[in-house]
């Protein structure tokens, strides 16, 4: 554990299956009052006031829940740009649904006013089903290289014990995988209820198994990753599987004794190949050559060249950095990963960020600031200020990681959620210092020794000889003892 969000996750963690527990007692009881409202209506009333008690209890459960998404943008974002964009934006739709559910629960408890909750209860659905649609899709894409890496696992000539594990450790991500995707399209059918009530998806029925196979699904998701030895297990019936299929058939290895000789089909070296012995590709200490585990980071003790509200230094980069933002951060993107061209950051920022505050200007400004367009306003504001954090603060992240450099002053997603234009100029600066072509390195000049020749007695008449550039030369007689 790292920090205090750390912390509090794993903390906050553990609540899933309780929650998952909770939440299929409320839809049961949803389908137990579909079914007895005609017939049994004292006992269907007992089962809402159960549905509606398990319903609030979830949310008190999910307090601060909304921290979850944060630290896994922060933490673990993606390995490629695309699961990046991904991740921000589905983790991003998830805290807006977690915040905003806690306004939720306190206007339907009657501790806010109670014509809140239609207006919390539109967003945090929003952003439930925003977040939720590019969750399947990152599930779906993994689904789609797992299958392609199996393929070709299963295409390769010699089938090695390796090949067998890795085959069933992609099936088994792929069963984690259907079970997050079938929780995920469950969740974004209550979401499609709230945003757009309509027959299909208001259904009773709809609402009710939508809500079971999302908590069911979810639930042996949580509990795979939570027992990761389990996983082990289906693993390990997998490739027995695969070996009693390949029973019947008859191997391709022969055993070779000294009767069988084939030696001209043997290449010169084949059976001498080198073999990767993953164990033994381990990260050393330079110093004392120890082992270091692979979380492993270079400590931050770099500081920065330039101060946080040093704009003025580099007047350029100061009026780019608050007129066109976006250019800024392209550039400075594209100056730190030269496989990104700057155009897509840019227009990536300047959709999220400054089409955030374009949408709460324009509304402020043909609407006016009432209570029917306040909460849009507050919602294009606050979706700009997390994107503004947790987009850009990857970057100044990873910037960091490459120099080394000390938080300057805080956390880097905190730096840009409160000081966005000057954290973009001061890493414009550090890397335009860093990366200065006019940067003179130090440098030794080394003049060789004058040559030396060795002459015979019949040349020692010249008492001093002296060559064509100038250079004396030391002459040596050689005489018998």
């Amino acid at each position: 554990m790292n920090d205090t969000v750390d912390k509090l996750v794993i903390f906050l963690a553990k609540r899933d299956g309780i929650d998952k527990l909770v939440k299929t007692f409320q839809y049961v009881s949803k389908l137990a009052y579909w079914h007895l409202e005609a017939t049994r209506p004292d006992i269907a009333r007992r089962a809402k006031q159960w549905e509606v008690a398990s319903g609030l209890s979830r949310k008190a459960f999910r307090t601060g829940r909304f921290l979850t998404g944060f630290n896994t943008i922060r933490r673990s974002p993606g390995s490629t740009p695309t699961f990046r964009f991904l991740a921000v934006l589905a983790n991003a739709g998830e805290m807006i649904y977690f915040f905003f559910d806690h306004f939720l629960w306190l206007a339907r408890i009657g501790v806010l006013e109670a014509k809140l909750a239609v207006k919390m209860s539109f967003i945090s659905a929003f952003g439930e089903a925003f977040g939720y649609i590019f969750f399947i899709i990152s599930d779906f894409i993994l689904i789609r290289e797992g299958i392609e890496a199996e393929r070709k696992l299963a295409v390769s000539t010699e089938k090695s014990m390796e090949a067998k594990e890795g085959i069933g450790k992609i099936r088994c991500d792929r069963v984690m995988r259907l079970m997050a995707v079938a929780a995920n399209v469950a969740d974004l059918v209550i979401a499609v209820a709230d945003i757009e009530p309509n027959p299909f998806c208001n259904h009773a029925v709809s609402l009710g198994i939508s809500g079971l196979v999302s908590a069911w699904a979810g639930c042996g998701y949580y509990y795979l990753t939570l027992y990761p030895s389990h996983l082990q297990r289906l693993g390990d019936l997998v490739r027995s599987g695969d070996q009693m299929a390949e029973g019947g058939r008859q191997s391709r290895y022969v055993k070779l004794t000294k009767d069988q000789a084939p030696l001209e089909d043997i290449k010169p070296g084949e059976l001498n190949q080198p073999i990767d012995i993953p164990q033994l590709a381990v990260r050393k200490c330079n110093e004392c050559g120890q082992p270091l585990p692979e979380s492993f980071a270079p400590p931050a003790d770099e500081p920065w060249t330039t101060g946080i509200f040093g704009c003025a230094e580099d007047t350029e980069s100061c009026w780019t950095g608050l007129l066109c933002p976006c250019v800024l951060f392209g550039h400075n993107v594209e100056n730190l990963r030269e496989d990104i061209p700057w155009n897509k950051p840019c227009i990536c920022h300047a959709i999220f960020v400054e089409g955030g505050i374009a949408v709460a200007a324009a509304v402020a400004a043909f609407h006016g600031i009432e209570p029917r367009t306040s909460f849009l306003i507050c919602e294009g504001l606050l979706f700009s200020w997390w994107m503004c954090g947790i987009y850009t603060g990857l970057f100044r992240q990873s910037l960091q990681k490459k120099y080394h450099l000390k938080n300057s002053p805080c956390d880097p997603c905190m730096v840009h959620c409160c000081m966005h234009w000057c954290a973009l100029c001061q890493e414009h600066r550090e890397m335009k210092q860093r990366l200065s072509d006019n940067a003179v390195m130090p440098m030794t000049i080394v003049n060789p020794p004058p040559v030396q020749e060795m002459s015979s007695a019949s040349d020692n008449q010249d008492p001093a000889p002296s060559s064509a550039n100038g250079v004396e030369h030391t002459n040596l007689e050689m005489q018998a003892l």
